[in-house]
This record gives C-alpha cells, structure tokens and sequence, in this order.
C-alpha cells in the first residue's frame, strides 16, 4: 500500500472502506503503468502521485460534500450528475467518483489516447457511476450537469467561463482547483462580467502545506 496514501487519508479525516481504498491504490497503479506513453501526469512514483494528484483531489471532499447537499436540497434529486472538465488521466473526476458513488460522474476529455486510458481504468475499477466522454468541452449539451469540477484544465478567461456556464444546470455549482490567490484574484477580475459572486475556499494538502490551494466555487 501507499504509505503517503494511507496517512494523507487519517490527515483529512476521511473514513474510506477498504474497498475504496483498494480502488485508489489500483488506480495509482494504473496511471503510473500507462503513464510514460500517455503523459497523464506528473508523478515518478507511487507516493508522489498519491500526494500531488490523488490528495490533491480529495481535499476539496468536505467542501464539495457541502455543494451536493446543498444541490440535492434545491432540486430534490437524490442522484446528482457530477462533471470532471478536461479530465485528463481522470483527476479529479476518478478519486471523486470512489467517494461518492452515489452520484453519477462523466469524465469529459478530447484526447483519444486519454479517453481510451479512462475507460479501461473506470472498467478495471469498477466505476458503475462513471461514463467517459471523449469530446471537446464545447461540443457538450447546454445544461447538462449539477455539477462540474476541473483540475489544471484552463484559466479562467471570458470564453472557457461561458463554455463551463453553459454545461452547467440552472443553480448548479463549479468548483475549480485552483493554486495562487494572487493568480486566483486576476483570472475573476478578467471574468467579473460574467461573474458576479465566488467563494475562494483555502485547502491544506496533506505533505504539501507550503503550497497555495483554494477551490473557486461559483453558482450559475
């Protein structure tokens, strides 16, 4: 098992079944197998992966916990559809989809080579609420998803904000990972026409406290 794993989870407090934790250490597996022929991430090894991308993911659980209470409530859904824009090698989309299996999540990417890594691991893994959706983000329905969650998938500018608005349902929620406040501060000041409001949520990474997280949260 993956030391940095293991103690980053009891660090956030997060009460996993084995089961969940079996399925983040295959995944950690899998990315670091596919890894050099992909360029999914950045990670040379288990526990770095573990800490930069899968830790990196799950801090933000508490507070997203928050968003589907709170969009369940308003909509009266039980079952929330949970969007990962870009998705890459599948963070954060992947680790979100094994605590919350609940709720169905849609991992949309464009790249071929990725989506093809994607929906062998969702189907090693045994993801049942996840589908893959090799596509642009902007060839997406309007007002398709409750809500959407994005890690190193673009800055926010006037364009990428429209197109993430429109995948959204009314009331829905973003919530971006996000590193700087500074560099936080200048994409929302570019972006200020379209929005209004956000919450900047400041996060503590286990094993990577002296770096700046926040999460970016906007309603539509």
């Amino acid at each position: 098992m993956t030391e940095k794993l293991i103690s980053g989870l009891e660090k956030l407090q997060l009460q996993l079944s084995e089961f969940q934790i079996n399925q983040l250490e295959t995944y950690i597996q899998e990315v670091l197998e596919f890894n050099k022929g992909y360029n999914l991430m950045k990670a040379d090894d288990a526990d770095e992966l573990a800490v930069n991308h899968i830790l990196d993911t799950l801090v933000a659980v508490e507070h997203l916990k928050n968003l589907i209470s709170k969009r369940t409530e308003e909509t009266d859904k039980a079952v929330l559809d949970i969007a990962d824009i870009g998705s890459g090698g599948g963070c954060p989309g992947i680790p979100l989809a094994i605590v919350f299996p609940e709720h169905n999540f849609t991992l949309v990417e464009r790249m071929e080579k990725r989506c093809g890594f994607l929906i062998t691991v969702v189907k090693k893994l045994g993801l049942k609420n996840v589908k893959v959706d090799c596509r642009a983000a902007d060839t997406v329905k309007t007002e398709s998803f409750d809500i959407e969650v994005f890690r190193a998938f673009h800055p926010f500018d006037l364009k990428i904000t429209n197109l993430l608005l429109r995948m959204l349902k009314k009331g829905g929620y973003l919530a971006a990972y996000k590193a700087r406040e500074e560099k936080i501060l200048a994409e929302m000041e570019e972006v200020k026409i379209l929005v209004k409001n956000y919450d900047k949520i400041k996060m503590t990474v286990p094993f990577l406290e002296d770096h700046e997280r926040h999460l970016v949260v906007i309603k539509k």
